[in-house]
């Protein structure tokens, strides 16, 4: 009997075990179930707070947007802000004249119903982009005061028979990348028939005296009027890694037999056949100006076909034969131009530095000293100025050493100006500074086109042309061979 009761109990408690495992299997399932569900509804709460953030920081953009480019007119004009923001952002920003500007505006208002409503002139829109450039770059020195920089500057365009002047800001320091628009400031923009040391050396100082203290460094190309305004300045000087480089390229190459006449056939290669079907293989033209700096195209060119020239067609082999006939020239230009690219990108990109100059040096000593006379001689010049550009600098130094940017500036003034030199140098020259202001978003939300143009008057754009211009020659022609003449 007490075995029989015992028994009994045992299989009560066993089924209350059983029991409670099932309760404890399904309390772990739903368990499992709402922390599923709790990470799903954190992910969806993740999701749903980003796109509030989103949904924040687009209202506050849009706000801010609406307060820059409401609809309501600018005092004494009678274009909304938002249509001088449009018009000027199609001018600075696209590679369009204000003509093309006012076509664009009449596409857009055809497709989308006259939204914009009236057009403005092109005269209008090259006028707001003077008096914004204006604003722009009589304030550029106030930005500099307590900060490090640097001047890059440069005279080599010519407009009609007047030189530009122009001299830009960057950061003393090298933030990692190459310099772009987005990091510089017009500071200086002079025109002369000519310009000599003792002019540009007043064309420093002046800046240097509209911001209240003196740059670290210039940079400039290895022009002898600016390295010896600069030295008569007393400042430290840069010279431009991109025409150094080339400038060794030219002393070492230039003269060389081979050489002219790989170039010379690669150049008639191009004139002879340009016109026939083979023209799909031709080289790369070679820039008369400046030809030693950029001459890495054409030798990749010469070193690809020297790679390919075995699956070529007859005709094709027999109009370049002079590239295997030149095997040797042609490895050895690509030897030498691999390094110096690779030169030139470490400094754009990372700066002058003890560090970059290390690296360099024993690039060039493991690609050229190795080499055949004209690679050493060449290691040597690259050595030299390496070392040149680092003995004025502290060892923890970093600074930038590439003009590109100064020319990428030029660049976009050339594309607009009038072909016709008689014009020589305008007004326009004032969408420089602008084009500048608008370089990267940040700038363009801060930039106020109302207060600007409402502050500006027309005369502030004459009276400035007036101090740093020359009277316009077809003014001039016209006044004399144009009103006088009547009857023509």
């Amino acid at each position: 009997m007490r075995k029989i009761a015992k028994d009994i109990v045992f299989d009560k408690l066993k089924k209350k075990c059983q029991v409670l495992e099932e309760k404890c299997n399904k309390l772990q399932k739903e368990n499992a179930s709402y922390k599923r569900r709790c990470t799903t509804a954190i992910a969806k709460a993740d999701k749903y707070h980003k796109k509030l953030c989103e949904m924040k920081k687009a209202e506050k953009r849009s706000r801010r947007v609406n307060n820059m480019t409401d609809n309501e007119p600018i005092r004494r004009h009678q274009y909304s802000s938002l249509i001088v923001a449009l018009s000027v952002a199609f001018y600075t920003r696209l590679h369009v004249g204000s003509r093309q500007v006012v076509e664009i505006f009449n596409i857009l208002n055809e497709f989308m119903g006259g939204v914009f409503g009236k057009v403005p002139a092109y005269t209008t829109i090259g006028y707001w982009a003077q008096r914004l450039g204006l604003s722009v770059y009589n304030e550029s020195c106030n930005q500099l005061k307590d900060k490090r920089y640097a001047f890059i500057i440069d005279e080599s365009l010519m407009i009609g028979s007047e030189k530009l002047l122009l001299t830009l800001v960057v950061p003393a320091d090298c933030d990692g990348h190459a310099i772009t628009e987005k990091d510089i400031s017009i500071v200086d923009i002079s025109v002369a028939k000519s310009w000599n040391g003792a002019t540009i050396k007043e064309v420093l100082e002046n800046a240097a005296k509209k911001i209240g203290h003196a740059p670290e460094y210039v940079i400039s190309d290895n022009g002898s009027v600016i390295g010896k305004a600069v030295r008569d300045a007393g400042y430290k000087h840069h010279l431009d890694i991109s025409h150094s480089l080339g400038l060794f390229l030219e002393w070492v190459y230039k003269n060389e037999p081979d050489f002219q006449e790989l170039s010379t056939k690669v150049s008639s290669a191009r004139l002879k056949y340009n016109m026939q079907e083979v023209a799909f293989i031709q080289p790369p033209s070679q820039r008369s100006i400046a030809r030693f700096m950029n001459m890495s195209k054409w030798i990749e060119w010469a070193s690809r076909m020297q790679y390919v020239y075995h699956t070529l067609q007859k005709d094709i082999k027999s109009i370049y034969a002079f590239i295997p006939r030149n095997a040797s020239l042609v490895d050895e230009l690509a030897e030498v131009m691999n390094c110096i690219t690779k030169i030139e990108n470490d400094i754009k990109n990372n700066g002058m530095s003890c560090t970059s100059v290390s690296r360099c040096k024993q690039l060039v000593f493991k690609n050229m000293m190795s080499g055949n006379d004209r690679q050493r001689k060449l290691g040597t010049f690259i050595i030299d100025y390496l070392d040149r550009e680092i003995s004025f600098m502290d060892k923890d130094d970093n600074h930038n050493a590439s003009s590109d940017v100064i020319e990428s500036t030029f660049g976009v003034l050339k594309a607009r100006k009038s072909d016709d030199k008689l014009v020589g140098v305008t007004p326009i020259i004032l969408m420089m500074p602008l084009r500048v202001a608008l370089a990267n978003r940040e700038r363009r939300d801060k930039f106020d086109y109302k207060k600007r143009l409402e502050d500006g008057r027309y005369r502030h754009i004459k009276e400035w042309t007036d101090v740093h211009l020359s009277p316009n020659l077809v003014v001039k022609r016209n006044d004399i061979i144009g009103k006088n003449c009547v009857g023509f």
